[in-house]
């Protein structure tokens, strides 16, 4: 919304409200509900256009909002406007983050937006250093950021201060641990038969991010044309996991082909699945996921780390993070030649810096086979 009044959807007894926020003379912030006239079911983009129209009618009464409002009320109200705009998990993130640090540290500090300044927020993160990372501090900069233009764009406050705002300098991810080839076949004899064994096999076999794994149904898997796609996640949404159409980015999404020795690996996963509706009958639950337990029902991504580790310890593997095992896929591509635009495609980095930044070891040791090819003028692998 272009003008001073902000406001979101909410839906009460079926019903889609305006749920708008404005600041009284005493500097508070107070909501309205009013009614959109339009049912939930199949009227999001109805009450959507209803919502502008009453903030608009709103806005034509001459409802301002008052300059007492403190930083944290805008925080409040940033964190209620992203609801509707981004993924489930993504603003339960944002919420986790600015419920349990910046809201409470504004609130105490009392702020007011008009009277905000660059080092309000470098007071802030200076704070935040004596616990937190500077990665995880950016990311709380990237919050305030956020919600500082969600206000200027609705003329909440002039400027975005948070461009000025000093920030510490980040620090560059590095892999931790990986698989080489020898222990990735290790570990795929070790996880056989386990519960857990398909997404593992696929995050093994592909570099999956966890969601895609558990998230990929039949589908997706294109036995003919011996292709798999990526385009859809699970994410947890607090005690319960659910299927989303979403990826982490657009790139997120894509099509790989498929070995012959996976077609055939697939095949008895989806004939072992057929046994298992025969075994449970009425009591199946048929949701067509690729991951799925004895009883057909989604695996939750908490067992297949708590049960990757057990495995790789009870069979002498180094104990890694799940996540770990994207890394070991990517730095095996790279080690065996492939580019790093190919292994950032492959991966479904939105960007080939990401893949940069990250694997950057690993180019650190071509850089050694380098020098050795320009002293002797032949390559040998370090």
């Amino acid at each position: 919304m272009s003008g001073n009044i902000t406001g979101s959807l909410q839906v009460k007894k079926g019903y889609y409200y305006a749920v708008v926020n404005l600041i009284g003379p005493d500097g508070k912030r107070r909501q309205r509900w009013i009614s959109t006239g339009y049912p939930e079911k199949g009227n999001k983009r109805n009450a959507t256009q209803r919502l502008r129209e009453i903030i608009n009618e709103l806005e034509g009464q001459n409802i301002r909002f008052h300059n007492g409002m403190k930083f944290w009320e805008l925080l409040e109200l940033w964190l209620e406007a992203t609801k509707m705009r981004v993924r489930e998990s993504t603003y339960r993130n944002y919420k986790i983050v600015m419920e349990a640090h910046i809201i409470p540290y504004f609130k105490n500090t009392g702020v007011k937006v008009r009277d905000l300044c660059p080092h309000h927020l470098e007071e802030y993160y200076r704070a935040k250093m004596e616990t937190l990372s500077a990665n995880t501090i950016h990311k709380h900069h990237a919050n305030i950021y956020s919600a500082l233009e969600y206000g200027r764009k609705n003329r909440i406050v002039n400027t975005n201060v948070a461009k000025d705002a000093w920030t510490p300098p980040i620090q560059r991810k590095q892999v931790g641990s990986f698989y080489t080839i020898e222990q990735i076949t290790e570990l795929k004899k070790a996880i056989a038969g386990d519960q857990v064994e398909v997404p593992l096999m696929l995050i093994i076999s592909y570099g999956f991010r966890r969601s895609e794994a558990l998230g990929l149904k039949w589908d997706a898997v294109d036995f003919a044309r011996k292709q798999i796609t990526i385009k859809a996640t699970v994410v947890i949404s607090g005690t319960e996991v659910k299927y989303s159409e979403n990826t982490k980015s657009k790139a997120s999404v894509r099509t790989l082909p498929m070995s012959d020795e996976l077609v055939e690996y697939l095949k008895g996963v989806l004939k072992k699945q057929e046994q298992d509706k025969n075994k449970y009958g009425n009591l199946y639950h048929d949701d067509n996921y690729v991951c799925a337990a004895e009883d057909g029902t989604v695996i939750h991504p908490a067992n297949v780390s708590k049960r990757f580790k057990k495995i790789a310890k009870a069979s002498g593997l180094p104990v890694i993070r799940l996540h770990d095992l994207r890394h070991s896929a990517a730095t095996n591509l790279l080690a065996m030649g492939f580019t790093m635009k190919e292994v950032s495609v492959w991966l479904g980095h939105a960007d080939i810096t990401t893949t940069l930044n990250i694997y950057s070891h690993v180019t650190e040791e071509s850089k050694v086979d380098m020098a050795n090819a320009l002293w002797d003028g032949s390559r040998k692998a370090s």
